[in-house]
């Protein structure tokens, strides 16, 4: 019975002693990125990247509404099955084009979206990693992803001036 009593004590001491240590923090990474030096610049060069993509994208779909009403009257005109055979197969070959340069853009956004924002999300997690070591913090959580956090301290501020953003 005596053991049973401090192997309960001793049980009750470990888990007492791991809350007591664990420590929890939150920042508001969106925000913080937003505020990161250089980080409107990559974003416009983001946005730049993006229009050229349109703007070639909607070239694209203006040669093809084009040969498409070109076929419209050749079919309404009255031009041999031959003629209209060549004029099909080139928009059949546009369209196909069209596709496969929205699927690449989507990819080449998204790598260009990384390449642009990859070294300002590295930085800001290493400054969020030096707050937390600091302050001796077992976790830091991202406020977008909490619906609660009472018992959390807001390391910001912390980072930020980690970040030299004032």
């Amino acid at each position: 019975m005596k053991k049973l009593i401090i192997i309960v004590c001793l049980l009750a001491g470990i888990a007492t002693g791991f809350a007591q240590k664990a420590k929890f923090g939150h920042v508001d990474y969106a925000a913080i990125m937003k505020e990161m030096p250089g980080i409107d610049t990559a974003q416009t060069r983001l946005a730049d990247f993006q229009q050229e993509l349109e703007e070639t994208g909607q070239a694209m779909v203006n040669e093809f509404k084009e040969k498409e009403a070109k076929y419209t009257q050749l079919a309404t005109s009255g031009a041999s099955a031959a003629i209209l055979k060549v004029r099909e197969d080139e928009i059949t070959k546009l369209y196909a084009r069209l596709q496969e340069f929205v699927a690449n853009s989507e990819a080449e956004l998204q790598a260009k979206q990384v390449e642009l924002l990859k070294p300002f999300q590295s930085k800001l997690l290493d400054a969020i990693k030096v707050v937390a070591e600091k302050g001796t913090y077992t976790y830091v959580f991202d406020i977008s992803t909490l619906a609660f956090y009472a018992d959390s301290d807001d390391l910001t501020s912390a980072v930020r001036t980690q970040l030299g953003i004032k």
